[in-house]
């Protein structure tokens, strides 16, 4: 609070006005401070309740990329799962391919032999031949076809897997991230609550 030195008058001690006036203006200025601690009480309130809601929103974040990197994992194991079954198929392509080149010098001397009978034997020679490369010719498809769902099938889960490794470093990143900025949140969340504190002893 300021000095003030009020005038003296000759009878009753101070002049009146003075110590009105004085009076007044010290009313207003505690008037002024209260309404600005108020105001300052107010939006340290505001700031506060914006710092909570955070907080849950990252603890909802948190809940969410926890179910995610679950979900994810179970994805992982599935395909995994998936590869080991198609390991058989890779070995099974294999054993026919070689169960083919295998067969192909025996259907070639019986069609070398078959031309050797004559010609009575020609249509017997014919559906023979036609035997032969209708074998060959499901066996080569038979082959393909395992070969190309073997490749499509591996593409996938490479696709998948390096999807799901990915979405799981994010989650990790995101996961490592998360505990340090509820931290901070707390942190200031703890310094508001002192500042609210000292502006209620202020006030009070």
């Amino acid at each position: 609070m300021e000095n003030n030195t009020f005038k003296s008058v000759a009878f009753g001690g101070f002049a009146k006005q003075d110590v009105i006036d004085y009076i007044e203006r010290t009313a207003r200025e505690s008037a002024a401070a209260q309404e600005k601690l108020q105001q300052e009480n107010n939006e340290l309130q505001a700031a506060a309740e914006s710092l909570r809601s955070q907080v849950e929103g990252l603890k909802a974040r948190l809940t969410v990329l926890e179910a995610e990197h679950e979900r994810l994992a179970a994805d992982l194991q599935k395909e995994s799962c998936r590869l080991q079954e198609l390991e058989p198929l890779e070995a099974k392509c294999t054993q026919m391919s070689g169960e083919l080149e295998r067969l192909r010098p025996d259907a070639e001397a019986y069609a070398q032999f078959r031309e050797k009978i004559g010609a009575i034997e020609c249509e017997a020679r014919k559906r023979a031949a036609d035997l032969e490369a209708d074998t060959q010719s499901r066996l080569l498809r038979t082959v393909e076809t395992f070969r190309t769902q073997y490749q499509a099938l591996m593409s996938t889960f490479t696709a998948t897997a390096s999807h799901v490794t990915g979405e799981l470093r994010k989650v990790e990143v995101n996961l490592t991230q998360l505990p340090r900025a509820m931290d901070q949140a707390g942190a200031e969340l703890k310094e508001l609550e002192k500042l609210l504190e000292r502006s209620g002893e202020q006030k009070g």
